[in-house]
């Protein structure tokens, strides 16, 4: 799948078009794990209610961070593997 794919098929969950209320009720918990959906409703309170939404800004924050970490974790369990295994390439080491 392309990234801008990925951006499409994901937009509706992460409440660009609509308040995350709206999705069912077993999706909401999906919704609500990605970061953007935090940052949309965040916004839609500015917007809407003039007030800026401490949670949703910290939730968004905490979950890139949380993302970002497992992202840098994953990554470095393949290097390591692909290390014993001998799959990379053995310049300049």
């Amino acid at each position: 799948m392309r990234g801008w794919a990925a951006i499409f098929a994901l937009a509706p969950l992460c409440g660009i078009y609509y308040p995350i209320t709206i999705l069912p009720d077993w999706l909401q918990p999906l919704a609500w794990a990605l970061p953007a959906s935090h940052v949309f409703e965040g916004m839609r309170a500015v917007l809407l209610e003039q007030t800026f939404r401490l949670d949703h800004f910290l939730y968004a924050l905490l979950l890139n961070a949380g993302y970002l970490g497992l992202g840098i974790g994953v990554f470095l369990a393949a290097i390591h593997r692909a290390r014993e295994r001998g799959s990379l390439l053995q310049s300049g080491e």
